[in-house]
């Protein structure tokens, strides 16, 4: 009973597998050529596990040929089909006719029967890097002569499967235009020695995607010791007709452009730590270890700049860099500040241009009325402070908007009501202002305390670096402990003031006057030129100071030796006198 069982479902498998081989149980085709698919000149076609829409039902597949059946029609056809890439595939058809087996009615498809594309819309994996990548200048002709004067040029996007191709007008060549159209790669494919390239193009005059969808062939060479492609592109939506590199409804000859990025390089104080940030992290700048490419990072794309040519003297560089974002692309110039420690400062046109020796004149790069954008390394290490002492705080007020001020005002409000509740007295100081600080007067020399009228410390600053520009001193600056809702890192921005008297005392191995006022400023997003220290931006505040850290500690360490010493000398005459006595 048990062998006859088994030898039954032995019989069902085979009859099962027999039937799939010659569709009798249907077919399927591959699974990830479900989705939709775009066909010049037919609606969206949809593929299914079995099912082609505007072809029909799968009844049989060999390979790559496939028995479809046109319930519609009540007929059969024999549908060849070649994956050439996972978002392309070409096919041959018969017309549709009589059931036939598969192979009859596959022998009727000859050798130069229309070549049919579908291109996978929205594909999965998206776009494919492009097969060259820019920049090139290019020659093009659309059947009228090939315009060569001016030259045209094609960049590449920060996209790799992006490129930006400028046409140029050529006033001798009938229908050459100036236009600018982005094409976007979406699969390539060799067949023998024939390299294929489906991409969609953009343009003011492509409207639909019939527009848009275009096929090329392209071949690689060398002339000259230069790289070289030659590539035909195809006048409407399909690859028919397209059989070589230098026949098509437009050609083009593209030349690789040899930049100076191999010889020019970012100084080595700009490029030792790789990663840069501003001091509220918005942007970060991360140059390659070959110290030629820069790329920024922000909340739109992404920019690459590329070092073009670099010219550097006494603590600063200036830089022609070529710059694309997204695939806007052109000449920029940069220039770069050494300030200290772990801090850099930047200047940077705001235009592009499209020649290199352009990018710098005054004109595009007007120097002085240029923001600086201060940049701090990823990991920042204290530094000793500035202008060590003890100091009185006055004037200070934060300049915030009105409905902040108006929040900031009715907190203050609740903690003094709470305050007072707790100690049934009237407060006599607010909590969250600052009456005095001192600066490197703790363990270290790097952090700076402010300090509440009631003494108690109610901030705290840990110090990364400063430098003085033009009678005005900058210090970078972090919060020890912060809010989550507060800045990161500060720059203070402070000037001296007040009598010039004859009194002086040394710290930080300069002479400053006794009487002077410290006017500062504070700045989350950079060290703004155009603030007024102690008149605007974030918080302001004047400082006086009223004593140094080391006074205290000398007295005591003078002291400390005038009660030490006649011990000393006491004990060694003692010593002496018993020696003396043996």
């Amino acid at each position: 009973m048990r062998a006859a069982l088994g030898a039954a479902w032995r019989w069902a498998l085979l009859v099962s597998l027999v039937g799939v081989i010659d569709g009798e149980a249907g077919c399927r085709f591959p699974a990830h050529w479900a989705g939709s698919w775009f066909q010049s000149g037919v609606p969206l076609v949809r593929i299914n596990a079995s099912h082609i829409e505007t072809k029909g039902e799968c009844l049989q597949a060999a390979g790559d040929k496939f028995l479809i059946e046109d319930k519609s029609e009540n007929c059969f056809r024999c549908v060849v089909i070649h994956e050439k890439h996972a978002n392309v595939l070409q096919y041959k058809e018969t017309y549709c006719d009589e059931k036939q087996s598969l192979d009859d009615l596959c022998s009727l498809i000859t050798g130069d029967a229309t070549l049919f594309s579908m291109l996978r819309l929205d594909p999965p994996a998206g776009p494919v890097a492009c097969p060259f990548k820019g920049p090139f200048t290019f020659t093009y002709n659309r059947g009228s002569g090939e315009c060569w004067s001016p030259v045209s040029r094609i960049d590449s996007c920060t996209d790799e499967s992006r490129l930006l191709l400028r046409y140029q007008a050529c006033p001798d060549v009938h229908g050459t235009e100036s236009t600018v159209e982005e094409l976007v790669c979406l699969a390539t494919w060799k067949e023998g020695s024939t390299r294929y390239l489906i991409g969609k193009v953009f343009h003011k005059m492509a409207t639909s995607d019939e527009d848009r969808y275009r096929c090329f062939v392209y071949d690689h060479k060398q002339s000259n010791g230069r790289s070289m492609f030659e590539v035909a592109q195809s006048g409407d939506a399909t690859c028919n007709g397209l059989l070589s590199p230098t026949e098509g409804s437009r050609t083009m000859k593209l030349t690789k452009v040899e930049n100076s990025k191999s010889r020019c390089r970012y100084p080595n104080w700009v490029t030792e730590h790789h990663q840069w940030h501003t001091l509220d992290l918005s942007r970060s700048y991360h140059f390659s270890h070959k110290n030629a490419t820069l790329r920024i990072s922000h909340s739109g794309p992404e920019m690459r700049v590329i070092c073009h040519n670099a010219t550097e003297s006494h603590h600063q560089v200036t830089i022609v860099a070529h710059t694309t974002s997204g695939c806007n692309s052109g000449y920029v110039c940069m220039r770069f500040y050494k300030r200290d420690g772990h801090v850099i400062e930047l200047q940077q046109s705001n235009n592009t241009v499209q020649v290199a020796e352009e990018a710098c004149n005054p004109e595009y790069f007007p120097h002085t009325t240029l923001p600086y954008t201060t940049l701090i390394t990823a990991t920042l290490h204290p530094r000793k402070c500035p202008y060590l002492g003890r100091y009185t705080v006055t004037g200070l007020h934060e300049n915030v908007p009105q409905q902040l001020h108006h929040h900031k005002r009715k907190k203050r409000a609740i903690v003094r009501s709470k305050r007072q509740d707790e100690s049934n007295t009237e407060p006599d100081c607010d909590v969250e202002n600052f009456e005095s600080l001192s600066v490197g007067c703790t363990e270290t020399l790097d952090t700076m305390d402010f300090y509440s009228c009631n003494s108690e410390a109610v901030s705290a600053y840990s110090c990364h670096g400063n430098w003085e520009e033009n009678g005005t001193s900058f210090l970078i600056a972090s919060p020890v402990s912060r809010k989550s809702t507060g800045a990161r890192r500060y720059c203070f921005i402070y000037t001296h003031g007040g009598n010039k008297g004859d009194g002086s005392i040394l710290y930080n191995d300069a002479k400053w006057k006794r009487d002077t006022t410290l006017h500062v400023s504070t700045a989350t997003e950079s060290c703004h030129r155009n603030i007024t220290p102690g008149i605007s931006g974030h918080r302001v505040f004047n400082l006086t100071m009223i004593g140094q850290c080391a006074q205290a500690a000398s007295t005591g360490a003078v002291s400390a030796t005038a009660v030490l010493l006649p011990s000393v000398f006491f004990i060694i005459i003692i010593v002496a006198v018993i020696s003396n006595l043996r």
